[in-house]
């Protein structure tokens, strides 16, 4: 008998996503029966914080999705009523995929396009273009002591900052649905020396892993590439993420959070579940198997398989400690944000238009941003070619975000100076001579 393919890692994925929202939503509606009349129940809270990231995936790849964000609302479909659900996503145009996507299915009725997360009605899809880091701190105070799943599927690790995510990871009633983006610690794997050093490319990844595990210092970067010298890029992801998971352990009292690799190598994805509760650890086994994969098995010796004896080998298997004391907490600096990671973000929003300076400032009304550092962030494109404008002082200033850099302009040339009457040249002789 011929074996079946393993499921597809990214496929896999999307569908654990929506089965395990599925389930989690019936959850709520048994917990608010068991409450019966006595208490009024909270209405609960979908999210999903990154809402196109699986599409922008699956287009990369050259394959067909089906989004987990539109997974998990389909999922939801018979208890949608008594459901906030929020579907956030920077960029605009996935965003009218997932609306597409929604129509489609009937939930036409239900989607509203919003910017103010605190005023979506049960049974209400709001459609949020919003950035994750522009989006936590309303989102927590809008879910208040609300039950709320949180699904998180970023495209980059700078995309989810830990002090963006902290205050929602802190949450009893909040769950953490998490795909841990392990890409950008494959891409950096084989690069040494000092950051100073680096590519541009990949000091923005080892900044952005750096924000991602809370440690502003870069101290997890030594052990990191310790633990990929010894036993591979592989293992130390494995590290990495349960590094991860015990930062998340420890931001509220009382979580649990288990994490599951579906696939192997670099094409592996890790999932990890926060939450409070140890029937809902089962409820993601039973999502897991649904979708094609081995559940997670329980915590204990007993579950690690028993070793074959391997008398060729020497040395004993390497025991990775990748974080033997976990790093003290890192408090924000008191600086500005970062203009080059701006920079990149306006640019790509707005490659290949040609847009106000006004126009710009009124799309960044809610980003905190001053006047002086959209500026400086335009600066740093014009010095690299990306867009070009001439003077930002005219109410009708325009810029332009080019398709590809601009050629720098080819240096001036220097006119001889005239001698002046009776100054010789450089190959002039004196007349007496």
């Amino acid at each position: 008998m011929t074996a079946s393919a393993s499921p597809d890692p990214q496929l896999l994925s999307c569908a654990i996503a929506g089965g395990y929202a599925g389930r989690w939503a019936r959850a709520q509606v048994r917990r608010a029966e068991a409450e019966g009349a006595a208490v009024e129940p909270s209405p609960a809270w979908f999210v999903d914080a990154f809402a196109g990231a699986d599409l922008q995936r699956a287009a990369i790849r050259g394959a067909a999705v089906e989004a987990g964000a539109i997974a998990s609302v389909r999922a939801m479909a018979d208890t949608v009523d008594g459901i906030r659900v929020v579907l956030a996503d920077e960029d605009p145009g996935l965003l009218a995929r997932l609306e597409d996507e929604l129509e489609r299915m009937g939930m036409a009725g239900r989607v509203r396009r919003t910017r103010d997360v605190a005023s979506i009605a049960p049974g209400e899809i709001g459609l949020v273009e919003s950035s994750f880091v522009a989006l936590a701190a309303g989102l927590a105070d809008a879910m208040g002591d609300s039950a709320a799943l949180v699904r998180l599927a970023p495209l980059s690790a700078r995309a989810l900052p830990w002090t963006a995510l902290r205050p929602i990871a802190s949450r009893a009633e909040t769950e953490l649905l998490l795909r841990f983006p392990a890409e950008d610690f494959h891409k950096q794997a084989r690069v040494s020396g000092p950051i100073a050093d680096f590519p541009p490319n990949i000091r923005r990844l080892v900044e952005g892993c750096s924000a991602l595990l809370g440690d502003g210092r870069h101290v997890w970067l030594a052990a990191w590439r310790d633990a990929v010298r010894r036993a591979g890029a592989d293992a130390a992801v494995d590290d990495v993420v349960d590094r991860y998971r015990e930062l998340i352990v420890g931001a509220g009292e009382g979580r649990i959070v288990r994490a599951q690799r579906l696939g192997s190598g670099a094409e592996a994805i890790h999932l990890l579940l926060a939450t409070s509760s140890p029937a809902h650890v089962l409820e993601l086994n039973g999502a897991i198997a649904d979708g094609g994969a081995d559940p997670l098995p329980p915590a204990s010796p007993a579950a690690d398989p028993e070793p074959e004896p391997e008398p060729e080998v020497v040395e004993p298997p390497i025991a990775l400690d990748l974080f033997p004391v976990p790093p003290p907490p890192v408090e924000p600096k008191p600086r500005g944000p970062d203009l080059r990671a701006v920079a990149d973000d306006l640019h790509a929003r707005h490659c290949g238009s040609l847009v106000t300076y006004p126009d710009l400032l009124a799309t960044l009304s809610d980003s905190g941003l001053t006047p002086e550092q959209v500026q400086e962030a335009l600066a740093i494109l014009k010095r690299a070619g990306r867009a070009a404008y001439r003077s930002l002082d005219a109410a009708d200033a325009e810029i332009d975000f080019l398709l590809e850099p601009a050629a720098p302009p080819p240096p001036r040339k220097k006119k001889p100076r005239k001698a002046a009457p009776g100054e010789l040249g450089l190959f002039d002789l004196p007349d007496d001579a």
